[in-house]
């Protein structure tokens, strides 16, 4: 059923866009890219181009800024690492440590 020669009051000769043949436009529907098909190369749109994704927030519910350091920086020293009372500090006191320094002949800055 590609070309009928006859005459048709109204009617013309038109081209199939993907395939090439000639028909009466009647014979012709667009398709949804646009082109003039016949009923061989006609097709309906695939499904999936009208799935539209799920928007996705990646943000926590609520945000705080970053607290700042409360702890002083510690600097352990000859004199703050004495495991004498007084003179060491913590997390530098090391026990039964006897490195000659005692408060009498402690250099003085």
């Amino acid at each position: 059923m590609s070309f009928r020669s006859r005459w048709d009051n109204g009617s013309w000769n038109v081209i199939c866009d993907q395939c090439g043949r000639k028909f009466k436009e009647e014979d012709l529907r667009v398709r949804w890219d646009g082109l003039m098909v016949c009923s061989k190369d006609w097709e309906t749109r695939q499904p999936q181009d009208f799935v539209h994704g799920v928007a996705d927030t990646q943000a926590p519910p609520f945000a705080r800024p970053e607290q700042q350091n409360v702890f002083q920086s510690l600097v352990c020293n000859l004199l703050t690492i004495q495991g004498v009372s007084e003179y060491g500090v913590a997390d530098c006191a090391q026990a039964d440590l006897n490195n000659g320094y005692t408060p009498t002949n402690y250099p003085s800055f």
